[in-house]
């Protein structure tokens, strides 16, 4: 499929909902360069707007729709429909749970229709009609978004808060599934210390900055890579420094990923524990053994229950485990294994990506489960939850996600993640401090944000530490207070 010449304005749109059901479409193809059957024209006349199919010169579909021309997002929602349409009595398919939607965060349409006044019943209409979405995605929103209300902050509030994200950008082996920037710790063993002082400079300088504008932080998230790859003094000099330079009186939640279980050890966890950690991931993926060793984790089935036992031994609130649905060679009855071992582990959290190849993962798309197995997998992750009393309370999606699914956390009663939901729904700034880690200052008056990156190498980071503080640093310092605030 290509678009005609005078259509390309659009392409960024028809290419977005295109690859819903042509996911190896690239742009190129799209804009002609090269053999293509079929050809996309968009015409609009007046108020009147029309998307056509042509293939040897001749409409084989069309769909039309009334439009408001100056209204722009309009447009492009309609040119979605449209193509959407189109594409799904082409190819005769059943297209996506989530409609035309193919954002990452879903969930910002609808807190957006709340605060407009917008109720439950309303919502569900205008997500179903506007935008294609399925009653059981629906209802996923519409649980999800009422419990984030809770937590989501005024402009006031947000003004006078942040939440912090440290990045350890060390593993030990890396797993075939991941893209994340991760440095194996037994090759950087000689970088490590260096990359810690550049980080402690950073946490250290950041906090001041905030402290003098009086902001308070409200969570802190130490991620990666894998934090518990750092041995138990490294790891106790860097919350040492998180403690002193970041931690308030209004510091709600402080997680660390301790993710791969081959990495943990009792020091390690006592670490954390006196480091005021209270909340923790141990991530097993899949409790299905030979899959382990298929996505190159370096650890067992009995070391993600042993691990999870000493942690509750050593006192942590709440644990977090993430699981993986589509992993290669998995099937409807390894995930029900899986989901029967959770079950008896009973983390206060669980997470459930549905596998998304993208570039720089050793799997490719030839090592895909059948999206239809997925989709099973997923129905039973509903029931499974359902009945172990977990509540949705974040979601997001990923480009090449599997069966167009979702990536949702789940947690018991009183218990999710704040972190989690305010850096999904962008209502606060965070900062993002380390190796790779992004920062989003979010202006309190309209909800905008300015996404600003720490380099992915740990050598430039390191050289570039300096630079990077002062950069940081007057933005804090910087940052306009609302009126009121």
């Amino acid at each position: 499929i290509s678009l005609t010449e005078k259509s390309k304005k659009y392409a960024k749109v028809v290419f977005d909902v295109s690859r819903i059901f042509l996911p190896k479409l690239t742009w190129h193809q799209l804009m002609g360069e090269g053999l293509s059957h079929y050809s996309l024209d968009i015409e609009i006349s007046g108020e009147n707007l029309r998307v056509s199919l042509i293939a040897d010169n001749r409409t084989q579909d069309s769909y039309s729709a009334a439009i408001k021309i100056n209204e722009t997002n309009e447009i492009k929602r309609t040119i979605k429909l449209a193509v959407y349409h189109i594409l799904k009595n082409l190819l005769q398919v059943s297209g996506s749970p989530w409609g035309i939607l193919t954002g990452i965060r879903p969930t910002k349409i609808v807190h957006r229709l709340w605060d407009q006044g917008y109720q439950g019943l309303e919502i569900e209409r205008i997500l179903r009609e506007n935008y294609l979405v399925d009653v059981t995605k629906i209802k996923n929103l519409l649980e999800i978004t009422t419990l984030q209300r809770q937590f989501l902050l005024s402009p006031e509030d947000s003004s006078k808060t942040a939440s912090i994200y440290i990045s350890i950008p060390f593993c030990p082996t890396r797993c075939y599934y991941c893209s994340f920037p991760a440095f194996s710790i037994g090759r950087w063993e000689k970088e490590v210390d260096n990359y810690l002082q550049a980080l402690k400079m950073e946490i250290f300088k950041v906090g001041e900055a905030l402290k003098e504008k009086g902001i308070d932080v409200e969570t802190i998230y130490v991620g990666g890579g894998t934090p518990t790859s750092l041995d138990s003094q490294q790891l106790t000099v860097l919350l040492d420094a998180i403690n002193s330079s970041l931690r308030t009186n209004k510091t709600r939640e402080f997680t660390v990923e301790a993710g791969r279980p081959d990495t943990i050890t009792e020091d390690k966890l006592w670490a954390l524990k006196y480091g005021a950690v209270d909340r923790i991931s141990i991530n097993p993926q899949t409790m299905w053994a030979p899959t382990l060793i298929n996505i190159g984790r370096a650890h067992t089935t009995e070391d993600v229950i042993n691990k999870v036992e000493m942690a509750r031994k050593i006192g942590f609130k709440v644990i977090n485990m993430d699981l993986i649905l589509g992993l290669p060679g998995e099937n409807i009855e390894h995930f029900a294994y899986t989901l029967e071992e959770i079950k008896n582990l009973r983390p206060e959290n669980v997470t459930f990506h549905a596998l998304s190849i993208k570039r720089g993962a050793q799997l490719q798309d030839k090592d895909l489960t059948q999206d239809e197995i997925v989709t099973k997998m997923n129905d039973l992750k509903e029931i499974w939850c359902k009945n172990e009393g977990y509540i949705p309370y974040y979601l997001y999606r990923q480009k090449q996600i599997t069966a167009n699914l979702e990536n949702i956390g789940y947690s018991l009663p009183g218990l999710p993640s704040i972190y989690n939901i305010q850096m999904m729904e962008e209502r606060q700034t965070i900062w993002g401090l380390g190796v790779g880690a992004c920062t989003k200052v979010v202006n309190p008056l309209d909800w905008t944000l300015e996404s600003i990156y720490n380099p992915k190498d740990i050598l430039l980071y390191n050289q570039r530490i300096a630079e990077i503080v002062q950069a940081k640093v007057s933005i804090v310092c910087e940052n306009v207070t609302p009126k009121g605030g």
